[in-house]
């Protein structure tokens, strides 16, 4: 059954029952470049992840007619969690470490709560004219910032748009090459995350630390 699915998947056809794909954390796959700031924030981070939201799976279909009976088990919140701690380390000199909560934690200037709260993804066949496909993914990250003290900075989300893995025409594994792009798609609204961090903290140092690139 395997082999049938990957063999319909890789000729772009629509349907396949009982076809089920795993996808599993691969730092490899974020293809994360180290990012440089004009001033890290002094100190370090916590990022707060839960262990239920660290546990979080995505498992469902891909929006697109290729593959469309398949289904795909993705481990989200690893995913996530390895892609935050990539992307906030090089925001704060001392860099970040992850807790499931940051209540009575100490020797920390900010906390920030990253979580997926959408994601999809599709075996793109449409733009190769069925003879090859595009691993697509799309996710949104909403990102909650605070202070050391609790108090909140900011919630916002970061929308990641198509975000396409290498396009392939036959793959013993079409889960991973899902992942690779999902990888990529959570590495690069993590960054957008991180960035928009930077700014705020550098432009606002909540009230009480000194330094100045502290918080």
């Amino acid at each position: 059954m395997r082999n049938l699915c990957v063999a319909v998947l890789a000729v772009g056809a629509l349907g396949l029952g009982g076809c089920a794909f795993q996808g599993g954390v691969n730092p490899n796959h974020f293809k994360y470049e180290s990012r440089v700031y004009d001033g890290p924030i002094r100190g370090r981070a916590l990022i707060e992840m839960p262990k239920a939201v660290q546990d979080e799976k995505f498992i469902g279909k891909p929006t697109s007619l290729t593959g469309a009976a398949t289904n795909l088990t993705l481990q989200i919140g690893e995913i996530t969690r390895e892609a935050a701690t990539l992307a906030f380390g090089n925001v704060f000199s001392d860099g970040v470490k992850v807790v499931e909560s940051a209540s009575g934690q100490m020797g920390h200037v900010a906390v920030v709560r990253p979580r997926v709260t959408q994601f999809s993804y599709e075996y793109n066949a449409l733009r190769n004219a069925g003879f090859a496909i595009t691993p697509t993914a799309v996710v949104d990250l909403e990102l909650v910032l605070a202070a050391n003290s609790g108090k909140p900075i900011f919630t916002r989300s970061f929308p990641s748009g198509n975000v396409e893995g290498p396009t392939y025409f036959l793959s013993g594994s079409p889960g991973d090459e899902i992942s690779k792009a999902a990888h990529q798609a959570v590495m690069k609204v993590m960054q957008d995350a991180a960035d928009a961090t930077h700014r705020e903290l550098k432009k606002e140092p909540p009230a009480g630390v000194k330094g100045d690139s502290a918080l």
